[in-house]
């Protein structure tokens, strides 16, 4: 028996800028991640360009840009996982690539523990994205190598 349909190939690239912004709840600056995304679909001719200004640079992180390709956990045993905490996760890096950025979900471990493992398996930078959608982005912390 064969799949049931075709695979699709997406190509998604990340271009994350940094820009001061003046204080969150706790008056503290922060800095806004401006990313910028392009999808590059081969049953499309011209990319989807996607911009999202609401991240934030975690506290303890460096404030730099960073462009790369992003990249969430492949499945553990079959299983979709995209929290980053298992010691079993593992990305799919294709070959030759120079600069990769994991995408990870909040949740089930701290911020450091899926930066930690995604540099592990040497990632240019991670975005951690909210697990509950209503929520306002918030500045994380991680302390520490």
């Amino acid at each position: 028996a064969g799949c049931a349909g075709a695979a699709r190939a997406f190509l998604v690239l990340v271009n994350c800028c940094v820009l001061l912004a003046s204080a969150d709840n706790t008056s503290q600056a922060y800095y806004t991640a401006l990313i910028n995304v392009t999808v590059l679909n081969p049953d499309r001719v011209s990319p989807a360009l996607l911009r999202l200004d609401r991240g934030r640079y975690g506290r303890d992180s460096p404030k730099v840009e960073v462009k790369g390709l992003l990249l969430a956990p492949v499945p553990i045993n079959g299983v979709v996982d995209r929290l980053g905490c298992d010691p079993r996760t593992r990305f799919h890096v294709p070959p030759n690539t120079k600069q990769w950025i994991a995408l990870l979900q909040r949740g089930n471990c701290t911020f450091r523990e899926k930066i930690l493992r995604a540099a592990s398996h040497n990632a240019t930078a991670v975005v951690i994205y909210n697990n509950i959608s209503s929520e306002e982005p918030v500045t994380m912390t991680h302390q520490g190598k």
